[in-house]
Formats: structure tokens, sequence, C-alpha cells
């Protein structure tokens, strides 16, 4: 299985502040900034306008202090938090920051945008987190040990994709004053996710394959969902809508007699920006008044003007393709895909497992180091 390193990378550097942490509030409130009322008034020189226009500094000047007081404080708590230990993990260091990045991304799974997590939702996202942390350095470790290192260009490209996504240099190195890194330990921590990409397509993706008799089986099982219905392609006219119903419908008809003229081709026809020409695929599930008023037609036919819900339409027949059954190739990938995942899944578990069984983890945290404890005494009771 294909996986995309460049995109999985740029999403996991993303800090989403969904999650309200006490800890970390400063953190999150960073990258806010305080909006600055517009002066709508314009100084004409008066000792009036004067005074507004020095009160109006003064709040301005006052806001961007207070902006720049949060976001040192934000600062000195982010790098407060990298030297907070919550776990090692075969003597590699996890710190909080490093866990707040984790559940900023474990977070949209339990809270909606906008919304504050309960103090049990906060404590799962912390627990999950934190095993997504432990399973990710033991997978690393494990790539360290088998020889896996991305290439250098690989990493730069990702860099590249970024200083292009953010538009400047400066906006780049904003970015990175505001995720609290160096280009150093972007750099590091790309190394770091492409590592894990790679192990985790040898070691999960690589090793799941599902057996071609059950995909045969389960086609041959349920071969009436595997039909394709009847696909009609088409050039479409299609007129932009208007308050004037009227008015684009006349404009349509008009349209149609010029089409007519030059031998029903659409593409002949000048954009006025009342129309736009394009191919569709018409089904009838899915556009079913102009499937139906096109049951009669054959190729190379062009429609009279057409109305749906969407506006009104002059179409023209490309082919007709029938309604048929997908072969078992076709079908295949959809199927197999019901398989592969939870394979996939149960795989991922029974590796972690693996790498779990001789690791030494160590829990700083308080909170959680009773449930550590539980893990791991179940774990000893399947080795035995």
């Amino acid at each position: 299985m294909k996986r995309t390193f460049i995109a999985l990378t740029v999403a996991v550097l993303m800090v989403v502040p969904i999650l309200t942490s006490s800890l970390h509030a400063d953190e999150q409130r960073a990258g806010n900034k305080v909006p600055i009322p517009e002066q709508t008034g314009v100084s004409t020189g008066s000792a009036k306008d004067e005074k507004m226009d020095k009160e109006a500094a003064k709040v301005t000047e006052a806001q961007t202090a207070e902006e720049a007081k949060k976001a040192e404080e934000a600062r000195r708590s982010a790098e407060e938090a990298k030297k907070t230990l919550i776990a090692k993990v075969n003597g590699a260091d996890i710190n909080m920051f490093m866990l707040v990045r984790a559940m900023n991304r474990v977070a949209p799974k339990y809270v909606k945008e906008g919304e504050t997590a309960s103090p049990e939702t906060a404590v799962k996202i912390k627990r999950e987190a934190l095993d997504r942390l432990i399973f990710e350095e033991l997978a690393v470790q494990e790539a360290m040990r088998q020889g896996i290192n991305p290439a250098p260009e690989a990493i730069d490209k990702v860099v590249a994709q970024i200083r292009e996504n953010v538009g400047s240099e400066e906006a780049y190195r904003e970015y990175l004053d505001k995720s609290y890194l160096t280009e150093d330990t972007l750099k590091k921590m790309i190394e770091r996710s492409q590592r894990y990409e790679l192990i985790t397509a040898r070691e999960i993706y690589g090793k799941v394959k599902v057996d071609e008799k059950l995909l045969q089986t389960e086609y041959e099982k349920e071969k009436g969902r595997f039909i394709l219905p009847e696909n009609i392609i088409a050039e479409d006219v299609y007129f932009l809508q208007g308050k004037d119903e009227e008015a684009v419908r006349k404009k349509a008809d008009e349209i149609l007699k010029t089409i007519r003229k030059k031998n029903n081709d659409v593409w002949k026809l000048v954009p006025d920006g009342t129309f736009i020409v394009r191919k569709i695929n018409i089904r009838k599930d899915k556009n079913p008044e102009i499937y139906k008023a096109m049951a009669h037609m054959k190729a190379g036919d062009l429609s009279d003007v057409m109305q749906d819900k969407d506006g009104f339409h002059i179409i023209k027949v490309i082919n007709k393709e029938p309604s048929r059954q997908l072969t078992f190739e076709e079908a295949k990938s959809a199927i197999e895909t019901r398989f592969l995942v939870p394979a996939q899944d149960q795989r991922r578990e029974d590796w972690e497992k693996e790498l779990r069984k001789n690791a030494k983890i160590e829990i700083m945290l308080d909170d959680m180091k009773k449930d550590h404890k539980e893990d791991a005494g179940i774990r000893e009771k399947e080795k035995k």
C-alpha cells in the first residue's frame, strides 16, 4: 500500500489548539492575535481629532505590548514543557511538549472544534496520546535497528512544501516561531515521522494480505451489490441562475438556436458569462429529472432546453454506457478494503505487543502510572 509521506508529515507538525489545558493555556493563546479596532476617524488637524488619534495609538501600542507579552509567556511555557519528562522508552525521553502536540492530534476524535473537553474526556485523550507516543517511539527505534533511514532529499522536499504552503520566507519563519521550532528541529521531526511511516509500511501494511479465495467468495455472495448503473456521458451547457428566471430561459432558447446553427457543436459557443460548457456523467440516482428526459436520446442527439432543480441545461449526448455487472477484478479493491482495514488494525496491535514485550517503559506522570502498571501486568501474564 502506498503511503503519502509529505501530507502526513505536514499534518503531524501542525498545532491545533482544541484542548483547554491550564498548563498550556498560554501556549494555545499565543497563536490568536488580539484584534485591533479599525480607526475610522480621519484627522482634520483639530485638537479633538489629534486627541482621538493619540488615544487610538495608545490602545494599539498597549494591545501590541500585551500580545508580545503573551507570546513570550507562551514561548517560555513551551520551553519549560520540553524540559518536563513524562516518560522514558528504552532510555529515550518523551516530554510534555510532545504530549500536548499528540493530544491535539487525538482530540478531534472526541471533541468538536470550539468545544472544551470534559475532565473525563481529557484523561482519555491524554492516555491515548501517551500510548501513541510510546508506540511511535518503539516503532522508530525498531526502524533504526533495521537500518531504515529516510533520504535527505525527501526531508528537504517536505520543508520546501511547507515553505511553499505558507507563502513567503517571513511567513515560514513565523510558522517556525509559532510552532516553537527551529529549522533543525523541524527537519528532525520530519525525519522521525518518515522513519515511522517507512517502518509501519514494512511491518504493518506490507505484512497484511487478504486471501484471494475469501474475496472471490464474498464477490459471488454479494454480486448484486456490484452493478454499475447506466451512465450517460454528455456535454452540458449550464445556465447560471439569476433572479429573473424568465430572462434565463429566454437566453437559453437563444443559445439553443446558435448551437443548432453551429452543427450542434457546443464548444463553438462564445462564453459571455451567462453559461458554462462542461462534460458531465448523468445517472438515474444523481440526476433523476435530466436522466428521465434523456431516456429516448441516443449518441449525438441535442436536447431542447431542460430544467431541473439546479437550473436550465442544453445537453448533447456523447455516449450511453448501459448498466452492467462489475467483474471480480473491478470490484476486488472495494471488497478487499472491508477485510484489509480490520486486518491491518489487528497486525498493528500484535506488532505493538511484540515491541512492548521486552521494552523498558517508565512513566513519570502520576495519573498515568497506575494505568501503565496494570497494562504491564496484563502483558506479563500474556508472556507466561
